[in-house]
């Protein structure tokens, strides 16, 4: 018997029990937007929680941090660490971290506060990741400018002026690649907004001239690395520091002109903090671990995601568990409706054996007409769960925060690989479900068969 011969006799068969048919097809339908739909809200979860952790920093980047309280024997954080981490597989760069503190002016407006100023090149934004949103990305070897992170234009108040914290102030419209903005060095009196010019001895002191940048660039503001940072040149960060540490010196004395972030004493050639670029983010556990097995302390943000998924890894197999057994009920019934076909048909099959249908043939039918009965209910079942998701994600925030993902943009997401897994799975169940009742056809007495009513 040719293949399409088995083909079409078992489409008639199937359309001659319509009712039947329907209602197990419609039972795959069932365990497959099941088991679709249930693991579409674990990887929506996925997905939610990456988009939260990635807006906290890039998840290909590494933080190694020297500590606080270290030992002599520690290992310490300058440049022969740099050298040894650039040769570590997998790291694409290594960044030292580079901050001190100063006041913006902009015309007649200045920070309420001192600002994080970095020490960073195009190259090293780029390796970070760190785009503009508005105006341009630093150029290489670019020697007077300075990128803003999103926040910072929201923080400035007029000159003299105290800030009203019940109407925070809007952003500072500005003029992107034109205007000069000031990096004020000296501290400033909070009430009046003028430098301090008296050291703690009550000597008079001249106020430091404050170094003159262009703003090229504002970064996201919903990144919250990088959004209440300012980012400029090496050479003006130098200059930076140069300058204030002379005016502490001046009016703190010189056991504190020379302090780090914290406030600690930082001995020169050493780094408080490494940000270092692995080139593969599924890498970023396995160099972070080897980081930390030289000593040194070691986070990134594949830290928070990894236990998050751990959360979500769960309560995927358990809402997948939940679709399973709606298809194997499915399954059941696969088997139920064969086995009742073989009952009505077995005069049928002993006239097709006396013929000389072969064996294989008779046995090929049923199982056909049960992978038909999978393959059709599990597509309809994929093109019912796109619907319903489509449906969901449309309704959006009010059912995230019923089921805890706050802030989700969606809620069901159904990649094509689960999809297509889907109708697979489905149209396997119809095969194993078929395979017993059509052994059981395969084996019938033709003369038993025959003498059925």
């Amino acid at each position: 018997m040719k293949t399409i011969d088995i083909f079409i006799m078992s489409v008639r068969n199937l359309w001659r029990r319509k009712v039947r048919t329907i209602l197990t097809i419609l039972g795959v339908i069932i365990g497959a937007c099941s088991i679709i739909l249930m693991l579409s809200l674990g990887i929506a979860m996925d997905r939610n929680f990456e988009e939260q952790i990635s807006q906290m920093g890039n998840l290909t980047l590494i933080s190694v941090v020297a500590g606080y309280n270290q030992d002599t024997k520690a290992p310490k954080l300058d440049d022969k660490a740099i050298e040894a981490f650039s040769k570590m597989q997998y790291v694409e760069r290594v960044i030292p971290s580079l901050m001190s503190n100063a006041y913006l002016t902009y015309g007649k407006y200045r920070t309420n506060w001192e600002m994080n100023i970095y020490a960073s090149d195009a190259e090293d934004m780029n390796a970070l990741g760190y785009v503009a949103v508005q105006g341009r990305n630093m150029e290489i070897g670019e020697k007077n400018a300075m990128i803003l992170g999103g926040e910072i234009p929201k923080q400035f108040t007029k000159i003299g002026k105290r800030p009203n914290w019940n109407k925070p102030p809007e952003a500072l419209p500005l003029n992107l690649q034109v205007d000069k903005m000031q990096v004020e060095i000296a501290q400033f009196d909070y009430m009046t907004g003028k430098p301090l010019l008296e050291n703690m001895n009550g000597e008079k002191i001249k106020a430091p001239k404050p170094i003159e940048v262009k703003v090229v660039g504002i970064l996201s503001d919903t990144n919250y690395e990088v959004s209440h940072n300012a980012y400029v040149p090496r050479e003006i960060f130098d200059k930076l520091v140069d300058e204030k540490k002379k005016y502490q010196e001046k009016l703190y004395g010189k056991q504190n002109g020379n302090r780090d972030r914290y406030g600690m004493a930082q001995a020169k050639g050493t780094y408080n903090e490494f940000k270092i670029k692995v080139s593969n983010r599924d890498k970023v556990s396995e160099v972070q671990e080897m980081i930390k097995e030289q000593g040194y302390m070691a986070y990134s943000s594949m830290d928070w995601l990894n236990e998050m998924k751990k959360v979500s890894n769960g309560m995927q197999l358990a809402l997948g568990g939940i679709g399973a057994i709606s298809l194997l009920v499915a399954a059941i019934g696969i088997a139920n409706t064969m086995m009742m076909s073989i009952y009505e048909r077995t005069r049928e099959i002993g006239i097709m054996k006396v013929i000389g249908a072969k064996l294989p043939d008779i046995k090929k039918m049923f199982l056909v007409e049960a992978i038909m009965i999978g393959a059709i209910g599990g597509t309809l079942g994929v093109i019912i769960s796109y619907s319903i998701s489509l449906i969901v994600n449309t309704l959006g925030g009010g059912i995230a925060n019923v089921i805890g993902m706050y802030g989700a943009t969606r809620i069901s997401v159904i990649p094509p690989w689960l999809a297509l897994g889907a109708v697979l799975f489905s149209t396997v169940i119809g095969l194993i479900s078929g395979y017993f009742p059509a052994k059981r056809a395969m084996k019938l007495s033709a003369l038993s068969a025959i003498k059925t009513e």
